[in-house]
């Protein structure tokens, strides 16, 4: 799941970089002008585009399911998944950590 998620960091942007190249139209990248990655093409930049949308709609997908596999995680199989995810300075101490600790010796 993580892969698929951060190869849809990846290829999103680039997907985005190319079809606005295909179009021939300006690309800002934070007051920047980006150079294009290909000359105006009509048939590419609707395919990309496509495609773009495409990946984005199985991205908000992938999200989606993340965020209720950690849902199930936490209140069905009552796992500790989601305050693992939390900060260092909140998390609590591993049960298996804890019991070692107070271990008679």
């Amino acid at each position: 799941m993580h892969w698929a998620l951060y190869g849809f960091l990846i290829v999103m942007p680039l997907l985005g970089w190319l079809t606005l190249s295909a179009k021939g139209q300006p690309i800002p990248f934070f007051g920047l002008e980006l150079p294009a990655l290909m000359g105006p093409d009509r048939a590419t930049a609707k395919n990309l585009e496509g495609i773009h949308e495409l990946i984005g709609n199985l991205g908000f997908f992938l999200i989606g399911l993340h965020a209720v596999a950690a849902l199930w995680h936490h209140y069905f199989m009552r796992d500790d998944t989601l305050e693992r995810m939390l900060p260092l300075a909140t998390r609590q101490p591993e049960r298996g950590a804890q019991a070692r600790l107070h271990r008679p010796s």
